[in-house]
């Protein structure tokens, strides 16, 4: 697990990536794999890999079963945790508020 600060810059650094924003909205009402978030979001496959697998460390998305393709392989199916956000700049400050699950989880970045 990242260090705190490090943990808090990847997340800012994550909601504000629009491929990110697509998958963990893409994810939240149904379960869906990578290989079809990658065609649904035209997004490169690599780089929807490399996206959930973040959005997965961060804890914004989880793994909650497989399903086998047409082709007899198994894929994951990932669904996002992220049910709100709210961001609040009060001065040299950014204020994250997100709803992970039924958590509220705070992050307080001081900018100077």
């Amino acid at each position: 697990m990242p260090k705190i600060n490090d943990q808090r810059s990847l997340i800012m650094k994550a909601l504000s990536d629009p491929y990110a924003q697509k998958i963990l909205t893409s994810s939240y009402y149904s379960p869906t794999s990578i290989p079809d978030m990658s065609i649904k979001l035209n997004i490169n496959i690599k780089s929807c890999y490399r996206k959930v697998k973040l959005l997965e460390k961060l804890g914004l998305i989880e793994k909650v079963g497989t399903k086998l393709t047409i082709e007899g392989k198994r894929v994951a199916l990932y669904r996002s945790k992220l049910s709100q956000m709210a961001i609040e700049m009060r001065g040299s400050r950014v204020i994250i508020r997100l709803k992970v699950d039924e958590s509220i989880v705070k992050y307080d970045l001081n900018l100077i």
